[in-house]
């Protein structure tokens, strides 16, 4: 049993699922066992819920169950029907989208990820890994894939102080896998591309492009990775694509999506670090799309990383021309929405332009965040117009 301090379940009763180590009276942080479930209590000994933990992690503790029950393979299922049927209204157009989202389904660690018959599961806790057989047998007894991947490989793990690793549970997947999006083709690495092998909490806003490209336009695509949003951009009517990535590995997918998609005229890619290629440009686009990795990956690094942020779109406004649109985006949890915007400000006023705000949109609705825990909105993309 874990049982809190005083006071310490208020964020709990208002839809909290983290415990920090300075909120356990009993017994030691130290003492906990690393993954292992307990019941969680309030100092009065009112049962709160089933928790894992981690005494080497800030986050001591994480609520899997808000009632007494067995983590077995019929909890799993449920969890995993639940989630799924939630996303089925708007994703019916789509083979590839994220089924479980970790706390947002109330799954603390977990995520898993649908590409038509494949499946990804990815865990960043202790508690998650410990259950993991247990939840692909759930996904397997529910889905009846033809694969399912471990990808155990994201930084976060290190916060756990858990090892990294990929492992196939079940079929095999060494090659490049394609799936459909409403009109258009996608492939993906499964195995070696980054996150599970797709950006999947962009494509809602990848379609927004649509409502604001100019027919014929010409697009740079800057961190493209896959291209995904310059697919999105040719499907639009875009006449021209520029891809931009610093990896060889992302360029070839992004080359296969533009031949699955017979776009391959349109688009010629750049294998070069975003910033390096800005400032040696001399061309100026209709529209420029900035999608870059997280900048601020802790809270030491938050100055840092805006500051990146304000370089990195000074130097694309200077490449956009008059009336153009950027697209720019930030996927750092540590920096909200208002200090984006900030950024953003800083970077038009130091380029000498102004930007308009046409639309504000966050993670994709398979990417929905619990309003009772910020931490799980981590998604800014913002459409402005250069003026």
């Amino acid at each position: 049993m874990i049982r809190l301090k005083k006071q310490a379940d208020r964020k709990v009763r208002k839809g909290g699922l983290w415990i920090f180590s300075n909120e356990i009276h009993e017994p030691q942080v130290r003492d906990l066992k690393v993954g292992q479930t307990y019941e969680l209590r309030d100092f009065s000994g009112e049962f709160l819920g089933i928790v894992y933990a981690n005494p080497k992690s800030l986050i001591a503790a994480r609520i899997i169950s808000r009632r007494k029950a067995e983590l077995d393979v019929d909890f799993f299922q449920q969890k995993l029907s639940k989630a799924l049927e939630s996303r089925q209204p708007f994703c019916e157009d789509r083979e590839a989208y994220r089924i479980v989202f970790g706390e947002s389904d109330f799954i603390p660690g977990l995520v898993v990820d649908k590409y038509g018959p494949h499946i990804v599961v990815q865990s960043s806790a202790a508690g998650i890994d410990n259950m993991l057989d247990t939840i692909v047998e759930a996904i397997d007894k529910l889905l009846s894939p033809e694969s399912i991947i471990v990808r155990n490989d994201s930084s976060s793990r290190n916060l756990e102080g858990i090892p990294s690793y990929t492992e196939v549970k079940k079929g095999s997947n060494g090659d490049l896998i394609h799936f459909r999006s409403g009109e258009l083709s996608f492939a993906a690495d499964l195995l070696a591309g980054q996150k599970t092998g797709f950006f999947l909490d962009q494509e809602f806003n990848r379609s927004v492009l649509k409502r604001y490209l100019s027919r014929n336009c010409s697009v740079l695509d800057l961190y493209c990775y896959s291209a995904a949003w310059a697919m999105h951009a040719l499907n639009a009517g875009a006449g021209s694509v520029t891809a931009v990535d610093s990896s060889n590995l992302a360029l070839e997918i992004a080359s296969e999506n533009a031949r699955i998609n017979n776009f391959e005229s349109r688009m010629s890619s750049v294998r070069e670090d975003a910033l390096h290629f800005l400032n040696g440009a001399s061309a100026q686009w209709d529209l420029i799309i900035l999608d870059p990795p997280a900048f601020i990956k802790s809270r030491s690094k938050v100055r840092e990383g805006t500051q990146g942020y304000i370089d990195v779109n000074r130097k694309a406004l200077a490449k956009l021309k008059k009336g153009g649109l950027l697209v720019s985006c930030s996927c750092s949890s540590h920096l909200g929405l208002p200090d984006f915007m900030d950024a953003l400000n800083i970077a038009a006023y130091r380029s000498g332009r102004a930007l308009r705000i046409l639309e504000v949109a966050g993670q994709g609705p398979d990417h929905p965040s619990l309003v009772s825990m910020p931490e799980t909105r981590y998604l800014k993309v913002v459409f402005a117009q250069a003026v």
